[in-house]
């Protein structure tokens, strides 16, 4: 591992290069941007502030911060932890350990059911952990009201903040509660116009083979699916008619491999397969079906 470089009196653009070296040694896929976007986070703004400010010197405390900053990077915390906030349908989500790390993969969910869900009155997220599928959704349905769950409190005290930063407080309602268990639907008063979730779907052997930013630092319960990683599916997927209401539309963020699986179950279920979108990568990334 590359040594962490001392970062006092050198200029922003130099404490910008002077971390992409460690980056890189790291095995950071992309070390320049990264290093602009940490310099960034130090200077309070994001990475045009290290173009901006290239010949300002860094403050005694910037460079203290940078430096730790980069030690965390370098042991592969991912980014978004350390400076605390993720961009997802271009809005800001608080990110922390107890979260995953809104990825643009879902923004394919978020797609498919806007185009296949017309001014719902209620949404249910399954798994919600930021809230950002959520309150994505509510963000383009300014009348639409809804419930992210989560078994995780930690993870829901994020999500209530972000609700609250967003100004959707009023709008997003946040339950404690495990799919896994009895009676958990309880407190939800459903049943929902549009239900989505985005679950655990690593296979449970395959959690190992994980980048390092991935398996060591985002929480494992929102990552492990179980043996064959559709868990979560066959689950919620039991339980869809009671909290769907007819003619409601329901989409799952999937794993490579798994669309075909995960539309096979809606289907078994009685459920009318609507979709199977890709990403950017080609994979099928979204299944989208609907309650007849």
């Amino acid at each position: 591992m590359s040594s962490i470089p001392q970062f006092e009196n050198l200029t922003v653009g130099a404490a910008q290069r002077a971390c992409v070296e460690p980056l890189k040694v790291a095995g950071i896929d992309a070390p320049v941007m990264e290093a602009r976007l940490l310099v960034g986070f130090v200077l309070d703004g994001g990475p045009e502030r290290v173009l901006a400010d290239r010949d300002e010197v860094l403050t005694d405390q910037q460079a203290a911060t940078l430096k730790a900053a980069l030690a965390q990077r370098c042991r592969r915390v991912p980014m978004a932890q350390i400076i605390g906030v993720r961009e997802f349908w271009s809005l800001p989500f608080k990110v922390t350990s107890a979260t995953l790390s809104p990825r643009p993969d879902t923004e394919t969910l978020i797609e498919a059911i806007l185009d296949h869900a017309a001014a719902p009155a209620r949404v249910l997220d399954l798994g919600t952990g930021t809230g950002c599928i959520l309150l994505a959704l509510l963000s383009e349905w300014p009348r639409a009201t809804g419930v992210g769950v989560d078994a995780s409190e930690e993870a829901l005290l994020v999500a209530q903040e972000n609700a609250r930063a967003l100004d959707m407080e009023t709008r997003a309602r946040f339950v404690c509660a495990d799919w896994n268990e009895s009676q958990w639907m309880d407190a939800l008063d459903g049943p929902f116009d549009v239900v989505v979730s985005n679950p655990p779907y690593i296979p449970a052997s395959d959690i190992e083979t994980l980048e390092a930013d991935v398996r060591d630092f985002e929480p494992r319960r929102a990552l492990d699916g179980g043996e064959d990683g559709l868990d979560a599916y066959r689950t919620i997927i039991a339980q869809l008619n009671v909290l769907l209401s007819d003619g409601g539309v329901a989409g799952f963020e999937v794993g490579i491999g798994q669309a075909e699986q995960v539309a096979a179950l809606m289907g078994a279920a009685g459920f009318e397969f609507l979709e199977s979108r890709t990403d950017l990568g080609g994979v099928a990334r979204a299944v989208i079906a609907r309650k007849v």
